[in-house]
């Protein structure tokens, strides 16, 4: 099933995602990119040409930057005006996340678990850089 991805946010951050999959798995020009805010242009034609561009036996997944924010509100407005139920929305997102779904082979169907599961192996993680200390024996 061909799949199509959406990448919106405040600011520069969509074509940073770009250009990282581009560099690590030569997969950025599969995103479509939003880079809301940069000019006062209306953003919202882009997500609507994007929901309209999936057809019928596709399915997309809109990823966006801050849940609740601004990009979020219109993507999620306009995704449910269109009412196609083959298009997710995943926010507060990630890099990890976003190459983990794109990686997906296009056999491979999105459901509502899998991309779940993407997300629980795709979280922010707190990297110590502590050394355990040495056990001293008196």
């Amino acid at each position: 099933m061909k799949k199509k991805f959406l990448v919106a946010t405040h600011g520069q951050l969509a074509s940073g995602f770009q250009s990282s999959l581009t560099i690590l798995a030569d997969k950025g020009a599969e995103l479509n990119v939003v880079d809301a805010y940069l000019t006062d242009e209306d953003y919202t034609p882009i997500i609507k040409e994007f929901i309209g561009s999936v057809g019928e036996n596709e399915q997309g997944i809109i990823f966006t930057d801050l849940f609740g924010g601004s990009v979020n509100q219109k993507v999620v407005t306009e995704l449910m005006l269109s009412k196609k139920d083959q298009i997710f929305v995943v926010s507060n997102s990630n890099l990890a996340i976003i190459l983990t779904l794109v990686l997906i082979p296009e056999k491979e169907i999105f459901t509502q678990q899998s991309i779940n599961e993407a997300i629980n192996e795709s979280q922010v993680r707190l990297v110590t850089t502590q050394l355990p200390e040495e056990e001293t024996f008196f």
